[in-house]
């Protein structure tokens, strides 16, 4: 669906469920967000709905719909959200040698040091 406000067009994407019906309207439809944050960004009522498995589902639904649609813009705008719903991989730099690596987390704390550095202070 193209939303148009003022001079900007917008491609807003919607998921109609028929078997949710039960419990909202036929006329209900949900939006698809542009990204989905989990629990945080609870107040999208597509995650409200799906829950958990809200992720996996709006990649899904995307990928179904590129398949299919012939639209050069809604194709853009499509690959746009599946990257955005692709998890981005956490890259720190290390403190010691200044190597790049994925640090693991502790509690809320990222670690500073790469594998190797680490493991070097455990043996000296």
């Amino acid at each position: 669906m193209l939303r148009t406000s003022g001079y900007i067009e917008e491609v807003v994407f919607t998921v109609i469920d028929l078997d949710k019906a039960e419990s909202y309207p036929l006329n209900f439809v949900c939006l698809l967000p542009k990204s989905i944050e989990g629990k945080s960004k609870s107040s999208s009522k597509f995650f409200a709905i799906y829950g958990e498995k809200s992720s996996k589902l709006a990649i899904e639904l995307l990928t179904n719909a590129l398949r299919s649609e012939k639209d050069l813009a809604v194709r853009s705008e499509i690959e746009k959200r599946l990257n955005a719903l692709q998890p981005m991989p956490i890259k720190a730099k290390c403190v010691s040698c200044g190597c790049i690596f994925e640090p693991e987390k502790f509690g809320r704390y990222l670690q500073k040091k790469c594998q190797t550095c680490r493991d070097k202070n455990k043996s000296s």
